[in-house]
């Protein structure tokens, strides 16, 4: 086969599974709807799907709700495509981060369900903020830098969580399915090679498998947050939303939740309209103050998940953020002059009870894959108590409590 663009493979490849995987469990699931009260959606209707290629593997991960009311046979497939065969560890790609050990990788073989995995310092992060750690399988290992695939073996991942951290403190990567098969690739000249991907033996056996499946969820009262969280998705994943409509929703009692879980904080305060002491600029008004368990509050400032450019622009080695995402900062910015004035904390205390001592600005903006490359954290720590969050990150840490 001729090298292909990424756009070529991932048609080939969804045309494939396709007709011989995708197309054989609608069947199924027509013949038997009730199976579709239980079964992933995003297999089906998935909001994306994520092509990852690297040496000796392709992975293909499913993202989207679990649970769809109105789940379709067909739909029209979403992908992004990217290439890591120059890469010598697919998983810390498909991850988005490296584990800080230094001695061993842990293998990944069949399918892995449920499966907890902090670095050492993320447990540090969870023990400190009472994490239930009896409350699911978690997977501890001293010291370890990752982990391996079995070059031969087809691997599932179903509803795993990585948990890593950086300065700006835990972060956290939700696999909800993942699919590994291996992948020979064999070049032929310069502008050929041959692309080989071993998928099921048996397609069919593996359709009415799947379609038997039953995506674990929350149990007890933590369904219900569940159905906020998914809400929340939809709303965000919706064409047409806008930045006040993400707010409103956020700050609803019922919802406010999702916030106080992304950020272990205590209380949430949308909208405070801030007046400043020298009275010669226009009042301002955060979308959110987020107070932590030290009794302080950070600023948590929304954009909508669309990005109108490319986040990053520049030359290597010479990457920076793009003229959107900078002006985005700018305004953040304007809030932390706003607490730099003692005067100014003062008005926020008496007025709302809220103390602010040089808050962290969160912005948070677009999808994890818009933020693919590696050079956007080192970029982001140029600028002084700022972090960018993706909605995937704020839904993704969310989703890891309502499971403890």
């Amino acid at each position: 086969m001729e090298k292909k663009s990424g756009m070529e493979l991932m048609v080939k490849i969804g045309q494939h599974l396709m007709t011989e995987y995708w197309q054989k469990i609608w069947k199924i699931l027509d013949k038997k709807p009730e199976l579709k009260k239980k079964f992933p959606a995003f297999i089906l209707n998935p909001e994306k799907l994520v092509f990852y290629f690297g040496k000796n593997h392709f992975a293909l991960e499913y993202i989207g709700p679990h649970h769809n009311d109105r789940l379709e046979g067909s739909s029209k497939i979403i992908g992004q495509f990217f290439n890591y065969t120059e890469s010598e560890h697919l998983m810390d790609e498909i991850i988005g981060f490296k584990y800080e050990g230094t001695s061993v990788r842990l293998p990944l073989v069949g399918v892995a369900e449920d499966l907890f995995v902090p670095s050492d310092k993320a447990f540090d992060i969870l023990k400190e903020n009472g994490w239930n750690f009896a409350a699911q399988p978690m997977f501890f290992c001293i010291n370890f830098s990752g982990f391996e695939l079995s070059k031969n073996e087809f691997i599932r991942l179903i509803n795993c969580f990585f948990y890593s951290s950086d300065d700006n403190g835990l972060i956290v990567r939700h696999v909800k399915w993942l699919d590994i098969f291996p992948l020979e690739i064999v070049d032929v000249d310069k502008e050929t090679a041959k692309f080989g991907i071993t998928f099921w033996p048996n397609m069919e056996e593996r359709a009415l498998t799947d379609a038997h499946y039953c995506f674990p969820t929350p149990s007890g009262f933590q369904e219900e947050k569940l159905v906020a969280l998914n809400r929340f998705v939809e709303l965000f994943s919706s064409s047409g939303v806008e930045e006040p409509d993400i707010t409103k929703f956020l700050s609803e009692q019922e919802n406010k939740f999702i916030l106080k879980m992304a950020f272990f904080a205590k209380e949430l305060h949308p909208g405070k309209k801030l007046i400043w002491a020298s009275g010669t600029k226009e009042p301002i008004k955060p979308d959110f103050l987020v107070t932590l368990p030290n009794g302080y509050s950070d600023i948590v400032e929304f954009k909508l998940p669309s990005i109108r450019s490319v986040p990053i622009v520049g030359k290597e080695n010479r990457e920076t953020f793009s003229a959107e995402i900078h002006s985005y900062i700018a305004q953040t910015r304007t809030y932390s002059e706003y607490f730099d004035d003692p005067r100014n904390r003062e008005f926020v205390r008496k007025k709302y009870g809220i103390n602010v001592l040089h808050p962290k600005r969160w912005l948070v903006i677009g999808r994890r894959w818009m933020f693919s490359t590696s050079e956007w954290k080192s970029i982001e720590n140029e600028f002084k108590d700022f972090a960018i969050r993706t909605y995937d990150e704020i839904v993704d840490g969310v989703m890891s409590q309502l499971y403890s």
